[in-house]
């Protein structure tokens, strides 16, 4: 039996390994000059695999859980194990090689799949999956491979490109969803399952940043610290909420609390940021995070407004609460403030609002919220309830999770279970 992987990330190569390894003869076709190109990357490139905490994922949520159900991280960790990667934890559950580096996975990825002669098809993307009798015909175009060395190709002359045609027996079609496209991972792989008849649900950036008016963020870029964050929408509704490091840009909160409320954006929606985190005063109720304030303000009374904050937070981070709460006067004496005043200021250091007018976009983004609908799938073998033989793993399904190993989490499952085939073994 002869199975054809399109795509060449951590879903395909993990369905090549388990293909391979129930004696199937097993083809991956890769668009990029390698596979794994967006692994190498993930975690800062540290290679977050795998989370042990509790799932946390969106979209096709019930479907997410049902694999892990099949594959799930215990499973996970003995595959890593039989890769000859040895994994360490850290905090919140996040799951690392114990060498904290991406490269070392890929590494051990591909050695796995040539001792099981995978046989990998690269520079070459699918264009179209046919039914051929009881199997399938694969249309797509394979592109000279640049030169290793020497000077780059210029953009104006495209590579050369031939048709290639190409026969399985099943399709397992892991293509990524539509972020990152500098990885390879455009959109453009949907059609190939909605000729099927799937269907793709409205597709979103997720874990990027959140862009705000850059004039409010001035002297904040690279700016960290530890905040609760709400998102709400245009009627002051809560849509979602986090809370960890935040790092400002000049036109954006990021950092991965933020990042996680970016599947969640909408229209009209504002972003409020709670600083008492930062200043261990999590939670304290309005007259304890006065008293806090006020206490500042007595140690310095013989000083300015410009230095009240100084020791709970960097300057421009001070600037900007002080900026916000209409306090920014750096002159003026700290014993001419009043209690009003105080009120104002931690009003705005439990609540900071700013406008969030979109998100970095998918050039950006980490994941894709949205993507093929999972309802004609079976969650136990990722095969298509809608074309027998057809199977789908990965970010190209509707499944999408936080921050923290979720998403390689589920690609790694999905992908395995894919492999595997109808027998699920």
């Amino acid at each position: 039996m002869t199975t054809a992987i399109i795509g060449g990330g951590v879903a395909g190569v993990a369905a090549a390994i388990a293909a391979a390894e129930r004696g199937e003869r097993v083809l991956v076709l890769e668009r990029n000059r390698k596979p794994l190109k967006k692994l190498g990357v993930t975690g800062n490139g540290r290679g977050n695999v795998l989370n042990s905490g509790l799932p946390v994922y969106f979209g096709g949520e019930r479907f997410a859980r049902a694999a892990l159900a099949r594959v799930g991280y215990p499973e996970l960790c003995t595959f890593f194990t039989s890769l000859g990667v040895p994994l360490r934890q850290e905090a919140e559950g996040r799951m690392y090689p114990a060498a904290l580096q991406a490269s070392v996975v890929t590494e051990a990825l591909l050695l796995r799949a040539a001792q099981r002669n995978v046989t990998f098809v690269l520079n070459t993307r699918a264009q179209s999956i046919e039914r051929a009798g009881d199997g399938f015909v694969i249309r797509a175009v394979q592109a000279d491979p640049l030169p290793e060395t020497g000077a780059p190709r210029k953009a104006a002359v495209p590579a050369a490109e031939r048709p290639i045609n190409l026969q399985a027996d099943r399709v397992i079609v892991t293509v990524g969803g539509a972020a990152s496209p500098a990885q390879g991972t455009d959109g453009t792989g949907y059609g190939l399952l909605t000729a099927f008849g799937h269907s793709v649900t409205p597709l979103k950036p997720a874990l990027c940043a959140l862009l705000t008016d850059k004039r409010r963020l001035a002297g904040l870029s690279g700016q960290r610290v530890r905040a609760g964050l709400t998102l709400y929408n245009a009627n002051g509704v809560q849509l979602r909420q986090t809370e960890g490091e935040v790092l400002f840009g000049d036109d954006a909160v990021s950092g991965i609390a933020a990042m996680q409320l970016a599947r969640f954006y909408e229209a009209g929606a504002s972003l409020a940021l709670d600083f008492r985190p930062a200043i261990g005063q999590d939670g304290a109720a309005p007259p304890q995070l006065c008293a806090f304030l006020q206490s500042l303000a007595d140690l310095r009374r013989d000083r300015i407004v410009g230095d009240w904050l100084t020791g709970a937070f960097a300057p421009p981070v001070a600037r900007l609460i002080l900026s916000e709460a209409g306090l920014w006067e750096p002159k003026r004496e700290l014993v001419r403030l009043t209690s009003a005043d105080v009120e104002r200021a931690a009003v705005t250091v439990a609540g900071l609002r700013l406008p969030v007018l979109g998100t970095r976009g998918f050039e950006q983004a980490q994941v894709t919220a949205g993507g093929i609908c999972t309802e004609d799938f079976d969650p136990e073998t990722m095969q298509s309830l809608l074309c027998p033989g057809l199977y789908a793993a990965g970010e190209v399904l509707d499944v999408d999770g936080d921050c923290g190993g979720f998403n390689l989490m589920f690609a790694f499952s999905s992908g395995l279970l894919a492999g595997r085939g109808p027998n699920g073994r």
